[in-house]
Formats: C-alpha cells, sequence, structure tokens
C-alpha cells in the first residue's frame, strides 16, 4: 500500500510542483516502518511538537520505485 502512495505521488507530482511526501507515524514502530522505506524524521522548529511525522523527498521517492521496478 506505502508502494502504490508513493508511486501515485510521482504521477501526481508532474501536475502538482511537489518536494515531499509527508506521513504521520501511529507509533515508534511504525516511525521504524517508515525509515526502512527512506522517511526522515523532521527536524524543523515547527515539527518538533510531532516527533511523529516523517518525510522523503520527491527524489527519493523517485529512486525507490526505480529501484523496486515498480
Amino acid at each position: 500500500m506505502l508502494l502504490d502512495t508513493l508511486k501515485r505521488a510521482i504521477n501526481a507530482s508532474t501536475q502538482v510542483a511537489s518536494l515531499a511526501v509527508i506521513a504521520e507515524a501511529l507509533d515508534e514502530q511504525v516511525v521504524n516502518f517508515y525509515i526502512k522505506y527512506g522517511f526522515i524524521k523532521y527536524s524543523f522548529q515547527q515539527f518538533k511538537q510531532s516527533p511523529m511525522k516523517l518525510y522523503i523527498p520527491m527524489q527519493s521517492v523517485e529512486e525507490l520505485v526505480q529501484n523496486l521496478g515498480i
């Protein structure tokens, strides 16, 4: 499901400028799942109150989809 969502994000980015995909994990186990796929924890000041928010740059999404052949 995550990989399908990332593929759709790439397709949408051809019509709408996108820098990254943002996800909000439910718990630390889910944070680790997202990190495994290349998501990064936000370190910007405004997100310190939301430690479960992560992002993956669109360039990384493109590389992931290409590497997986989807």
